[in-house]
């Protein structure tokens, strides 16, 4: 049976992480399938049929993507233990965003086995400033994440214990969540209503539409943005092919183009073919 690794990216950072991860638990000689959360209802998922799968996000407000954590209270509980871990993506601020998650699965008799928290190089990797030529992938991060994966295998192989790799609680933690808690929703609603749109450089290709994942555009003749929706992840506007989709606060915006953009990256089956060259 295959692990599934359901994962949301908007950049791609958590996506490499999520492939990481895939790449050490092949190693330790267990098959994954890596899930993007767009597929989810394509994939049709049985829990009923799983044993173990992973939940990954970016952090937004402290806290996983809105469409991830409306898709967690959704999950309906279980009648045997099945095993989840969980992985985050982001800028030093991750805040209860592990202990959420786990504590709703939990609830639902879920069983959890490990968590990791990656701070990203990129920080805020909406937009490509300057700054990016100056940072680097961390080599110990990408390894921490491969050899993640490689420790689940051991406790999913033994049936026994976690590994929690989550970070510490920061000073007034608690008081900054509850601040993001309650302006994250009025935020992505004022936000989203400064998207831009050129009707001449549109091809009417629905890019925009196909890549929302809370299903937040419909395109007619162009795109109509639910505002209650919209969680500002920018993957309408960095996969528009011709920038006629664009955020009228940065309208000349080049947008990240995913972690291979930063030094230091290492493609995550190069990294497995290390590892097995040294056994």
């Amino acid at each position: 049976m295959k692990i599934p690794i359901i994962y949301f990216s908007s950049s791609g950072n958590t996506k490499y992480i999520a492939q990481l991860i895939s790449e050490g638990l092949k190693f330790a000689n267990f098959k994954t399938e890596l899930i993007p959360f767009n597929s989810l209802k394509e994939k049709n998922l049985d829990f009923n049929r799983i044993n173990v799968f992973g939940i990954g996000a970016p952090i937004y407000a402290m806290s996983f993507t809105p469409n991830i954590r409306d898709w967690v209270k959704k999950i309906p509980s279980v009648n045997r233990k099945i095993k989840f871990f969980l992985f985050d993506t982001n800028a030093g601020l991750p805040g209860p965003s592990i202990k959420n998650i786990r504590k709703i699965l939990g609830k639902k008799k879920f069983e959890f086995i490990g968590a990791l928290e990656i701070i990203v190089p990129t920080r805020d990797s909406v937009f490509e400033m300057k700054f990016f030529k100056y940072v680097k992938w961390s080599r110990r991060n990408i390894e921490k994440s491969f050899q993640f994966g490689i420790k689940l295998g051991k406790i999913i192989r033994l049936g026994k214990g976690t590994l929690d790799l989550s970070s510490l609680p920061i000073p007034f933690g608690r008081v900054i969540y509850a601040y993001f808690k309650i302006l994250e929703r009025p935020s992505y609603n004022l936000l989203s209503r400064l998207f831009g749109f050129n009707s001449k450089k549109c091809i009417k290709c629905k890019t925009c539409e196909k890549e929302c994942p809370t299903k937040a555009i419909i395109f007619k003749n162009g795109p109509i943005i639910d505002h209650n929706r919209c969680i500002l992840c920018f993957k309408c506007t960095r996969n528009c092919p011709t920038s006629a989709l664009f955020f009228k606060l940065i309208p000349k915006a080049t947008y990240f183009k995913g972690p291979k953009n930063i030094r230091g990256y290492i493609s995550p089956d190069q990294l497995l073919e290390e590892y097995k060259r040294r056994v």
